[in-house]
């Protein structure tokens, strides 16, 4: 009577772990691809028609000289550089005592103030515009608060820029003041320092980086709004 031979066995614990480092490995390559597609290949595709004229003939650097030479281009720069700044600066200027007052503070009703921090990001992007317009429109209920201004202008792209920065602004701050080092502040009162002064060289350093990202990341981003707007 002969023994059967065994049959080896198709999957082994070897090769279980070898095919998941294949599919590691295979996964950032294939979000890399994905990322190629959809973001670089039709950045290139336009960047490469910003050297062709309307009949698609090469002309090289031609439409970046016309635009370059047009009289307007100043103005628009200036434009958004001052409105990005003016935006930039309220955002902030609200954004930090609101995050401080939920993290350094003992006010009531924090929680009331985080959703209500939060609920303009939930809420469709089109519906904070209408809501200014309803509002400070040419027959809003609250157009005379404008001081015989127009939202349709210099005010109204300010004011939807703070308001649609606002949150994502008071998120990077909140993050920054909730990870600062409780020991500093315990050191602060133990030496009876004084809350401005325990602010100006605890709290402040502890977020400069906080502060530092919400002004880069608004700034540029307000700049390109503006200059699409002019």
């Amino acid at each position: 009577m002969t023994a059967s031979k065994a049959r080896p066995a198709l999957d082994t614990p070897y090769q279980s772990s070898r095919l998941a480092g294949l599919l590691a490995q295979a996964l950032p390559l294939g979000l890399i691809a994905l990322l190629l597609a959809a973001i670089i290949a039709p950045i290139t595709a336009l960047l490469l028609k910003s050297f062709l004229d309307q009949q698609g003939a090469f002309i090289g650097l031609g439409n970046f000289a016309r635009y370059i030479g047009e009289p307007g281009l100043a103005v628009a720069i200036w434009n958004s550089v001052s409105l990005s700044t003016i935006s930039t600066a309220l955002t902030l200027a609200i954004a930090f005592p609101y995050a401080f007052a939920l993290h350094r503070s003992d006010i009531p009703l924090k929680g009331l103030f985080r959703v209500i921090m939060l609920a303009p990001l939930l809420a469709p992007s089109m519906l904070p515009a209408f809501g200014m317009i309803y509002l400070f429109g040419n027959q809003g209920l609250l157009k005379s608060w404008l001081m015989g201004g127009t939202i349709y202008g210099p005010i109204g792209i300010v004011s939807a820029s703070v308001f649609h920065a606002l949150p994502h602004a008071i998120l990077i701050l909140s993050a920054g003041l909730a990870s600062g080092d409780q020991r500093l502040y315990e050191a602060a009162r133990a030496l009876k320092a004084s809350p401005a002064r325990t602010f100006v060289q605890v709290t402040l350093p502890s977020c400069h980086y906080a502060l530092i990202s919400s002004t880069s990341g608004l700034a540029p981003l307000w700049a390109c709004c503006c200059s699409h707007q002019h």
